[in-house]
């Protein structure tokens, strides 16, 4: 049997009425829970921000009267106006007030705020600022490089300014063709920007007396006797000979007069323009990244100026394509006369050479002027050009403020003398379409750089001085660098100097003084005619070295161009001249003798005739026996093209013997006369 059980009903009526009373508490809980919140947010805030106040309790205030808290946001200390407007930082990380008067570190754990730096206000002598050390006084607002327009300095070295320009960027007034040293130029605006004084000097304080009449001020005794010569500086500040003036980008304009240093050495005494007031500015330390006071402000512009000898554009890509790369010595007194061309040469890159003067693809430099026809030593040229692009000069020395060439140049003959002269073209771009590969004109660099004698500097180093025309600088480089001014002829050249293929080679003229050769006795004159032929039998017009065959004809004595039977006979013979190499230059003071042989009949003499790609190369090699080196050495010549016999070099006379052998040999129907390239004789 079930039993049932009565519950008790409740009407709607009620249980409309406690549904609203729930519906109720709810939203009290949520209004009360919202109101909790935003005042833990508050007190949070109040509780947590931090007054940004000097070590004497002052709050920190800027020139309208705004003051400034710290607080945390996102996880970051920052520092804020009372409105609640963010404060921006220097490029050290310190925030700054908006008049930047103040710089305040923010500890980023615990969000402390520290002034660091400051300045003093309204003109007042107390200021918000320690006298202790511990804050850094400020002469006038912290100046960074976006704020800057212009930086004059003027001591008593030397006056010049850096002002921006409309790219933002600084470039020396009157001189924006040079550049200057960026991390001295960086210094200088700390230095004016942001103007560290270990203290500032009370000199309204230097007259104040107690009431017997003594003065309070002890150590302003100096500046009661002598004013303010007591600190190096003039009694009126339009008077100043050591001063800088900074320039903001909004036309406001700061006068800081320097003075003397102080006895402990930590700074100089500076006073603004037109004010009583005097501080003491820190010299500072030089390091790797910064300069001292002194360095930035009582130098010269010599110390920032970058010494240049050649162009920006030459680099590791172009350095080597020089056109007329000449070095002069200069002989006497300085004129044009005087000026000997030690060295001349040019670039050709291996895509002209092979295009349109293939008789030169292994040739990168080719001698000019005296040394025309001798192929130039392309490891010691790469040397000398590296040695440029390298250069690290010293110092600038004088920068001239005149464009007159002559003018600058007298004055550096008149401070240095001259020793030698380094003329030159960098060919920066060349245009390499359709074959052509001339240098692009409008892209050459033209140097023209004169130098002094050799120099031993107090210091034990010795030095050059430069003048380069192109940037009106005097510059000083170590010897180092400039090592192939001392090179002899015979270190410039390549020594091998029969350098022409056998492919490219049409005729061959020889003449022998004595007529004694190996295999036909009494050779005076011989004359060697080639061919070349595929392998059809086909006259191939200018060979090459992939040719298959060589057809040689000779002429001498009664025999009139007959074909030589043996042809490798004297491809071997041609392998004796390739292998022939000078040996030295000819003794000092032999220039007279070496005109003398230059008339007469010479010993040997080889005339080489090529044709490539239609240009006719002729080639003739003078050999005059036994007149150099003891006997040993036989002194030759290089006529090109018709030119003078250039050069002042010998080769070892047994191997002029084994050239002249070799071309009986090569003429000799006799298998015993064998040609032994590697051979002594």
């Amino acid at each position: 049997m079930t039993q049932e059980t009565n519950f008790p009903t409740m009407s709607p009526k009620k249980r409309r009425s406690a549904l609203k009373r729930q519906r109720i508490a709810v939203l009290i809980t949520a209004v009360l829970v919202a109101l909790l919140t935003v005042t833990l947010v508050i007190v949070w805030r109040i509780t947590t921000r931090q007054s940004v106040e000097y070590s004497d309790g002052t709050r920190v205030q800027d020139v309208n009267g705004l003051k400034y808290y710290t607080v945390q946001e996102d996880k970051k200390w920052v520092m804020k106006d009372e409105k609640g407007n963010l404060c921006g930082t220097t490029t050290e990380g310190l925030y700054k007030t908006h008049d930047g008067a103040t710089l305040v570190k923010v500890d980023d754990v615990t969000g402390k705020p520290t002034v660091v730096a400051a300045m003093v206000l309204n003109g007042t002598e107390d200021g918000y600022y320690n006298t202790d050390g511990s804050v850094t006084v400020l002469l006038y607002p912290v100046l960074e490089r976006d704020d800057i327009q212009s930086i004059e300095v003027k001591n008593e070295q030397d006056h010049f300014t850096f002002e921006r320009t409309k790219d933002d960027t600084f470039v020396l007034k009157g001189r924006d063709d040079v550049a200057y040293d960026s991390t001295l130029f960086s210094t200088l605006i700390a230095v004016t920007g942001y103007t560290r004084a270990v203290r500032r000097l009370e000199i309204a304080k230097a007259f104040e007396t107690d009431k017997d009449g003594n003065y309070l001020y002890s150590q302003y005794e100096g500046f009661r006797a002598h004013g303010y010569a007591e600190y190096g500086l003039p009694e009126n500040t339009d008077d100043a000979t050591n001063y800088y003036v900074i320039t903001t980008v909004d036309g406001t304009v700061h006068k800081i007069v320097i003075g003397g240093i102080t006895v402990d050495g930590v700074g100089y005494y500076a006073r603004p323009a037109g004010k009583d007031e005097v501080y003491i500015l820190v010299e500072g330390t030089p390091s790797e990244y910064n300069a001292t006071l002194s360095q930035t402000l009582l130098c010269a512009i010599e110390s920032y100026v970058t010494p240049l000898v050649r162009t920006p554009e030459m680099g590791e890509s172009n350095y080597f394509d020089v056109t007329d790369f000449t070095i002069y010595n200069l002989n006497g007194s300085l004129t044009t006369e005087n000026l000997e061309p030690v060295i001349q040469f040019s670039y050709q890159p291996l895509d002209l050479r092979l295009i349109q003067r293939p008789f030169y693809q292994n040739i990168p430099y080719f001698g000019q002027g005296r040394l025309a026809g001798y192929a130039i030593n392309d490891y010691q040229a790469d040397i000398c050009l590296q040695n440029l692009l390298d250069m690290a000069p010293n110092r600038t020395v004088k920068l001239y403020e005149s464009s007159d060439t002559a003018v600058n140049l007298h004055d550096f003959v008149n401070t240095y003398g001259v020793a030698h002269v380094l003329s030159f073209t960098l060919n920066v771009e060349r245009l390499g379409k359709d074959g052509d590969y001339e240098p692009v004109a409008d892209k050459k660099q033209d140097h023209e750089i004169w130098i002094s004698p050799m120099v031993r500097t107090e210091d034990g180093e010795d030095v050059y001085y430069l003048y380069t025309e192109k940037y009106n600088m005097t510059i000083e480089v170590g010897r180092a660098y400039l090592e192939f001014l001392e090179w002899t002829d015979f270190q410039w050249i390549a020594s091998n100097i029969f350098t022409g293929n056998i492919g490219y080679l049409q005729k061959m003229e020889i003449e022998i003084k004595n007529g004694t050769t190996v295999g036909v006795p009494g050779l005076n004159k011989v004359v060697f005619d080639l061919e070349f032929v595929d392998a059809e039998g086909n006259i191939v017009e200018d060979g090459t070295p992939n040719d298959v065959d060589v057809r040689v004809y000779a002429t001498y004595g009664d025999v009139v161009k007959v074909p030589v039977t043996d042809t490798m006979k004297y491809r071997y013979f041609y392998q004796t001249l390739l292998g022939s190499t000078l040996e030295g230059s000819m003794p000092a003071g032999s220039e007279d003798r070496q005109e003398e042989l230059k008339g007469t009949t010479p010993d040997l003499r080889i005339k080489l005739v090529f044709e490539a790609n239609g240009e006719t190369i002729v080639r003739t090699y003078s050999f005059y026996s036994k007149t150099a080196a003891s006997g040993r050495g036989a002194y030759v010549t290089i006529s090109e093209n018709g030119g003078g016999h250039n050069g002042s070099f010998y080769m070892l006379q047994n191997r002029v013997n084994k050239i002249i052998n070799d071309i009986g040999r090569a003429l000799s129907t006799s298998e015993q006369d064998v040609i032994d390239p590697s051979a002594k004789n």
